[in-house]
Parts: C-alpha cells; sequence; structure tokens
C-alpha cells in the first residue's frame, strides 16, 4: 500500500478513527522497513496501522499515516489506538506515549526513562541492565537466525603451543578489500605491549593470493593455513592465514577477540558465524546488515565507530577478562532467547 489512510489535513477535521481499535507500531519509515516481516506477523494476528515519524518513503503492505508534528493528545484521540507498539526510542514517540490512555509497549527498550512511559521489552541482558528492569524477550525484528556450521573438531587445538606462550589471539574473520591493511596496522600497534596472534581470514578465495603477497611488507612470521605440515601452529607465528571456508568458521571458537569482517569498509557479513560460539565481538561503522544492527541494538557487541581507534578498541578489550567474559555471556543468553523472541511478542502484544 504505497497511499495514506486519508491525507495530512483531515488530522484537523473531528471524526471516527481509520482503524478503530487496533494496534499501531510507530517508527520511522527505514525501521518499519527492516521490521516488516514482524509487523506483517502481527497484523495477521490483529488491526494494524503504522504510524511513521518522518517523511521517507513507506511501500510496505501495512496500513500507514504520518504523524502529525504538533498535538500528541490529538493524534491519540484521533486514532483511538487499542494499543502504542513503539519500534524505536523518539522524542515524538514518546509524546505520544505520555498522553495515551492506551497501553504503550516499547520494543528493545534501551532507556531508564521508558519505564515511566509504558511496558519496556528489552533484547538483551545488557539491555536490562542499562535499562534497569523491563522484560526480558529478545528481539522480535530480527529474523530467525540460519543454523551455524559445526566447526572441524579439534581445530583450536592446533593453537596450543601460542596459548602456551601466554599470547592471545585476535581474529579478523571474513574481511573485504581494504581491511586487511588496518587489521596489520592494529595488530602492530597491540603488539608492541603484548605478545599475540593475528588470524586473518579475507572472505573472497580470489583475494587470497593478492592480499597474502601484499602481507609480506609487513615481514611478520606468517603461517598460511593451507600449507600447513603438521596439526599445530608454531607458537613463533605472528600471523595464522586462513584461505579455506571450513578453517575461517571454525576460527571463530578459537579466538579471544573478533574484530567482525564487512564492518569498517563495508561489504558482506558473516555475522551468524560470528555470533555463534560466543566469543567478544567488535563492530566496525559500516552496519547496513540486519543482525550486525542487532546486535548493537542488544549491546552484545563492542562498537568501534572510527577506524583510527581500531587499536584501542582491541586493546581495550584483550585487557579485561571480566568484559570479555560479560559480553560472551550476553551473546550467549541472547542466542539462546532469540528462537522464542518473536512468538513470545506477538502473544504478549495480542493476547
Amino acid at each position: 500500500m504505497t497511499q495514506p489512510l486519508m491525507p495530512a489535513y483531515r488530522w484537523l477535521w473531528p471524526g471516527k478513527s481509520p482503524l478503530p481499535g487496533a494496534l499501531w507500531a510507530v517508527a520511522t519509515a527505514a525501521v518499519a522497513i527492516e521490521a516488516q516481516d514482524f509487523l506483517e506477523a502481527l497484523a495477521a494476528r490483529a488491526p494494524l496501522g503504522l504510524l511513521l515519524l518522518d517523511d521517507a518513503p513507506y511501500g510496505g503492505p501495512i496500513p500507514w499515516l504520518r504523524l502529525p508534528r504538533l498535538a500528541a493528545a490529538r493524534t491519540v484521540g484521533r486514532l483511538q489506538p487499542r494499543r502504542l507498539v513503539m519500534l524505536e526510542d523518539d522524542p515524538r514517540a514518546r509524546a505520544l506515549a505520555a498522553v495515551s490512555p492506551a497501553r504503550t509497549v516499547w520494543i528493545n527498550g534501551a532507556s531508564a526513562d521508558l519505564l515511566a512511559l509504558g511496558r519496556v521489552f528489552v533484547a538483551s541482558t545488557m539491555q536490562e541492565t542499562q535499562v534497569g528492569g523491563g522484560e526480558l524477550t529478545g528481539d522480535p525484528l530480527v529474523a530467525p537466525l540460519p543454523v551455524a556450521p559445526t566447526p572441524q573438531a579439534d581445530f583450536c587445538a592446533r593453537f596450543q603451543a601460542v596459548r602456551a606462550a601466554g599470547r592471545w589471539i585476535v581474529y579478523f574473520a571474513a574481511t573485504t578489500e581494504g581491511e586487511e591493511p588496518l587489521a596489520y596496522g592494529a595488530f602492530l600497534q597491540i603488539a608492541v605491549t603484548s605478545g599475540g596472534l593475528l588470524a586473518l581470514a579475507p572472505a573472497d578465495p580470489a583475494r587470497h593470493e593478492g592480499v597474502y603477497r601484499e602481507a609480506i611488507k609487513y615481514h611478520l612470521l606468517t603461517t598460511r593455513q593451507r600449507r600447513l605440515m603438521t596439526s599445530e601452529v608454531p607458537a613463533k607465528t605472528r600471523v595464522y592465514y586462513i584461505e579455506d571456508a571450513p578453517a575461517r568458521r571454525s576460527m571463530y571458537d578459537c579466538a579471544d577477540l573478533i574484530v567482525v569482517g564487512g564492518t569498517f569498509r563495508g561489504g558482506a557479513v558473516d555475522m551468524a558465524a560470528a555470533l555463534a560460539p560466543g566469543r567478544p565481538l567488535l563492530i566496525g561503522p559500516h552496519r547496513q546488515d540486519p543482525l550486525v544492527r542487532a546486535a548493537v541494538r542488544a549491546r552484545i557487541a563492542v562498537t568501534c565507530d572510527r577506524e583510527a581507534d581500531l587499536a584501542a578498541c582491541c586493546r581495550s578489550l584483550l585487557g579485561d577478562a571480566d568484559a570479555r567474559a560479560q559480553y560472551a555471556q550476553a551473546i550467549h543468553a541472547w542466542l539462546h532467547q532469540q528462537p522464542m523472541a518473536r512468538q513470545q511478542v506477538l502473544d504478549a502484544l495480542t493476547g
């Protein structure tokens, strides 16, 4: 449906609600489009309208209106909602909640202030701590997660010598073009004060040889995964260079810290595989992938908004074992919650 339920000037006239007794979801157009599967599932259970907070185009199937810029009380009175479902925290959404006689529900709440404005669903234990309460549901906006591939048995045993030397492992996983120099630069800065191993896995097989030849200029002792003659990585290795997909997936289980490729220079992101083992994750500024955005919303990953800060972000997490354990625990809890998240929220909204 591409036309609104009524033109903007009709908001000024008295009259009946365009969808009497309906649930009304409130969001910007971008968030509504991202949440389309959830909204359609909700609309299949109860009458649903969409109240858009901005002027961006929306072409989805949910009947929609644009929120007037003023008169929150008039808006709520005109709509006569059964319930307001807030998909994001926004000042105008808060104004509606403050005057609505109908119950307001906040999805993926992230602020303690929301507890005074309705029922707050939180996506993770990290969000629950930040809000100071709420109901832990998981993130209903996320599509069901794909099943992660099974790692190779005993793959991590090949790093016994590295671990025995007391060294950490940072994994730059499924990197895209331009991210390998960032990986080497960050590693060299971190390794100045502590010893560790850089595991590096470019995502595109066509780039493997070129990236390796370019890496020679860094003069770091490198073991190529495909050319390793024994099962164990030598203790003096500085870079473990991964060139096949099964090894790339298995490496997630072995790292102290995973830097998610595709989030620093853009490109495809292997986020489901990165989340699966529950290792601490570091995410860059490129967050087009829905699962990346979900992890950021849930605060189960460390965000690094500037490439220049990458080494500092890695160093901070490597230097805090308690923080790494906390993030790992939060990821495991989130993954456990997600299969039930959408059903649980749908039941709560329509029950």
